[in-house]
């Protein structure tokens, strides 16, 4: 029986500090630190504590999805109203 050859499988290998989903920690965004012991470590994008996954559970960032960190730990903002003084 002669066997099947498909498209060969491209895995996806992240550059040192490009901003990765981590399809194993329910989407969350990461910078990519590196790789050891096979395991990828991450970290937030805005700072914080680094978490390792599997590597093979990591994807580029989309662009639009490049800018959901960025919404989330933006405070947001509400317009003003400002009171002039009466001029008679």
């Amino acid at each position: 029986m002669a066997r099947q050859i498909g498209a060969p499988v491209t895995v996806y290998r992240p550059q040192l500090g490009e901003l990765v989903v981590d399809l194993s920690n329910q989407g969350a965004h990461g910078v990519y630190m590196g790789t050891l012991g096979g395991r990828a470590y991450l970290r937030p994008s805005g700072g914080g504590v680094e978490w390792d996954t599997d590597p093979n559970k990591l994807e580029p960032v989309t662009p639009a999805g490049e800018l959901e960190p960025v919404i989330h730990r933006s405070t947001p903002r509400r317009a003003e109203r400002i009171e002039l003084p009466d001029i008679a």
